[in-house]
């Protein structure tokens, strides 16, 4: 029951983490634009890359409480993932919008809670940051016992 506690908390902060990087990127893609006068092209690439490493930053740090050192095959993984679900999302957008005639708003919101559930957060957890994704160890374990031993 605790894991699933934990477990469903840390998908809570991810999900924190998602909606705080996208606010980082339209915050800049509005700034950018807006005040600075970027070209929106540039200033939507740059925007969009100042949200995924929030989110990579929020998740490492926060979300998954991973205090590994900054590895390359972390954030190439993390690109990865990152691909993956704008190309899931794009599929579930165009069948919900295009396919099923919803509005695209809302085809969007669907789409991002539907891929987050089914393949950002578990590729995530499971690619991105195993290691912080693991359980905790047993009280036994803690105390430098074999699981052997505890149950003797």
């Amino acid at each position: 029951m605790r894991d699933t506690t934990k477990r469903l908390a840390r998908v809570g902060r991810v999900g924190v983490s998602g909606a705080v990087a996208t606010g980082i990127d339209i915050g800049a893609l509005v700034l950018l634009v807006e005040v600075l006068g970027v070209h929106v092209t540039l200033a939507a690439f740059l925007a969009a890359t100042l949200g995924g490493v929030s989110n990579f930053l929020i998740n490492k740090y926060w979300a998954f409480r991973d205090g590994t050192p900054l590895e390359l095959r972390q954030v190439t993984v993390y690109g990865f993932v990152s691909l993956v679900t704008a190309a899931f999302v794009a599929v579930v957008v165009h069948l919900l919008a295009v396919v099923l005639v919803l509005p695209y708003l809302l085809a969007k919101a669907i789409a991002a809670v539907l891929v987050f559930l089914v393949w950002t957060y578990p590729a995530q957890s499971r690619l991105v940051f195993p290691a912080a994704s693991e359980p905790e160890p047993l009280a036994s374990d803690s105390l430098g016992l074999d699981e052997s031993l505890a149950l003797e």
